[in-house]
């Protein structure tokens, strides 16, 4: 009973493959019909062995065992030829579909190449005008550098030269006072030897007024003495 139901798909896939290879259009048949095609004629041929173990068995136990061999022996064989024809018909519907599919996709790529190559040529235009402008961007910013580099240069130079005219002036004045060290130390010597002088002066000064003080209040105690003593009582 299954080998007939195999038959019958196989017949139904043989005719709508027949009449697909009839018509103008193409592919004769879908990837998935031929796959079915040959995966079909492959059970029909396994089943119609099945089969033909099965009925040889059966002839076996019959009287006119000859006959009935012969007659699984046909069927069997037709069975496998319309497998055979059937997986034979499936790899080439398949070959023909990887061949048309392989063609489209050509003829697509073929149709498409002068697109591809307008937008590669755009890609290509669009990569050079921004290296172009990286380009100059990168000009740019090595000449803005360049430029704040020789100001940090300049400006080191005026503060370099600047130290060092202050360490000039400091080393020149330094060496005027060493210089003049004798000279203020004597200037020094004299006036605080004047001063001393003075400070003397001062105090003998001092001395004679307090002796002058002393003598002038002796001379009127003297006075005031010797006037008492004459006044009368």
């Amino acid at each position: 009973m299954h080998i007939r139901t195999l038959l019958a798909l196989a017949l139904m896939l043989a005719h709508a493959c027949t009449l697909a290879q009839t018509a103008d259009t193409s592919p004769p048949i879908s990837l998935d019909d031929a796959r079915a095609q040959r995966v079909t004629g492959k059970a029909l041929k396994d089943e119609a062995q099945k089969t033909y173990e099965a009925e040889r068995a059966a002839c076996q136990s019959k009287a006119i065992a000859i006959s009935c061999m012969s007659s699984a022996k046909e069927k069997r064989i037709e069975a496998v030829r319309r497998g055979e024809t059937m997986e034979r018909e499936g790899r080439k519907a398949e070959r023909e579909i990887h061949r048309l599919e392989v063609e489209a996709k050509a003829t697509k790529r073929a149709a498409e190449a002068p697109a591809q190559e307008a937008r590669q040529q755009a890609d290509v235009a669009r990569y050079r005008e921004k290296e172009a402008q990286r380009a100059v961007e990168r000009e740019r910013s090595r000449a803005e550098e360049s430029a704040k580099l020789e100001k940090r240069r300049s400006k080191l130079a005026v503060e370099q030269a600047a130290r060092n005219k202050r360490l000039e002036e400091q080393r020149k004045e330094d060496a005027r006072r060493l210089e003049a060290a004798p000279a203020n130390a004597r200037k020094k010597a004299d006036r605080e030897r004047q001063h001393a002088e003075l400070v003397k002066k001062i105090d003998e000064r001092a001395r004679n007024y307090a002796e002058v003080l002393k003598r002038r209040k002796a001379e009127e105690a003297a006075r005031q003495a010797a006037a008492a003593a004459t006044t009368p009582r």
